[in-house]
């Protein structure tokens, strides 16, 4: 589907195909593009590993690399180099992980200093999109991650497809269409009642779909059973 078939089943759900719309052109995009994002965001974030934003530059000498704004949530990073994994570490836990660090035989705190040396963690949390590397790079490298993170951009244009949420998912954007389009501060298009009516079922929905999401990413277990 594609943002202009989701536009005509909106005008037909809401009665608003005459000649003089209660929504212009502009604002149902605008509606569109914002229940896409807020679909993806309430259900988690799209999974990605191969995307630009999983890769991120680590360069010698600099303790500070850049995120990508679409990143919900880093799930793994590994060094490309030797596929050692990079421990994330939100900054407000810092203080929790500041003992059982070895190095050189001694018992270390975890602290942001700037000793140079090789990358075992990334701390986020202190600012946007920034992650802070311990200990600070001897060597150019790569951190390769597993994210959940929002769409690239917004929907701009109605020729435009969902490109990261499957089909059978884009007709109950509608329903936070609809809460929108009630929510217009207009005497014709406000009815407070519908808005809240349509804004429980879409975040219904996206409970059940996040739900749904969730139980597939449960791994299988089988049971293996020995020969004699």
């Amino acid at each position: 589907m594609i943002a202009q078939e989701l536009s005509d089943h909106f005008r037909r759900d809401v009665a608003d195909s005459g000649p003089t719309k209660l929504w212009s052109k502009e604002e149902v995009l605008l509606y569109i593009s914002d229940a896409y994002f807020m679909f993806v965001r309430l259900t988690g974030g799209i999974l990605d590993f191969t995307s630009p934003a999983t890769r991120v530059p680590i360069v010698a000498g600099d303790a500070v690399g850049k995120l990508h704004p679409s990143i919900l949530r880093i799930n793994q990073a590994q060094r490309e180099s030797d596929g050692g994994i990079i421990q994330i570490v939100n900054y407000t836990d810092l203080a929790k992980l500041s003992v059982s660090v070895f190095d050189y035989g001694q018992l270390q705190s975890l602290k942001l200093d700037s000793q140079p040396g090789p990358v075992r963690y990334g701390v986020i949390g202190m600012q946007r999109d920034t992650i802070r590397w311990l200990k600070v790079p001897l060597i150019d490298d790569t951190a390769n991650l597993i994210i959940h993170r929002m769409p690239f951009s917004p929907i701009t244009d109605f020729e435009q497809a969902f490109e990261d949420i499957e089909d059978h998912h884009h007709i109950h954007l509608i329903n936070w269409m609809k809460y929108l389009a009630y929510s217009k501060q207009d005497t014709d298009a406000f009815d407070a009642q519908k808005a809240e009516e349509y804004k429980r079922i879409f975040e219904r929905y996206c409970t059940f779909a996040r739900e749904e999401k969730e139980r597939y990413k449960s791994k299988v277990r089988t049971t293996g059973y020995g020969g004699i």
